[in-house]
């Protein structure tokens, strides 16, 4: 296929008759001469994007969604270590349902023991913050000891 020269004068004219911006990728598409025609429809079929394979794009996303689902679901089915949980034969004196329950421990971080205030509900710690009377700690709290509540 030999390449014709363009007609720059047809050209001008097209561009003078156009209005609004002009948008164009080459001169050839400015043109549009029946040989740019025939490479377009070569490199863009028609309905192509509708070809009837089984491996598109949109199957192979419904699959990767499907199976992201399902990996996603069997971490929901792992059974928990069986507990018995009982109740108090002789409920403990200091310990009044509903309210907290206070007392100091130390934390270690480092080799090094910083002295903690602990909230506990039902004998499970739910808050642990700085000892007012510790020398280390004089009542501050940092993210490792926030943490330690969940060890």
């Amino acid at each position: 296929m030999t390449k014709q020269p363009l007609d720059l004068q047809a050209v001008r004219e097209q561009l003078a008759a156009k209005q609004g911006q002009p948008v164009w990728r080459s001169l050839e598409q400015l043109a549009n001469t029946e040989a740019f025609q025939d490479v377009m429809a070569r490199e863009f079929p028609r309905h192509a994007s509708e070809m009837r394979d089984p491996a598109t794009r949109r199957n192979f996303l419904k699959l990767m969604g499907a199976s992201l689902a399902m990996a996603g679901l069997t971490g929901c089915g792992l059974r928990q270590p069986q507990q018995k949980i009982l109740p108090y034969v002789r409920l403990p004196e200091e310990v009044i349902p509903g309210n907290p329950l206070y007392f100091a421990s130390a934390h270690t971080f480092q080799g090094y023991a910083q002295g903690v205030l602990v909230e506990s509900h039902d004998g499970r710690p739910t808050k642990i913050e700085g000892n007012a009377d510790h020398p280390a700690s004089l009542g501050k709290s940092d993210i490792f000891m926030q943490a330690a509540i969940l060890q």
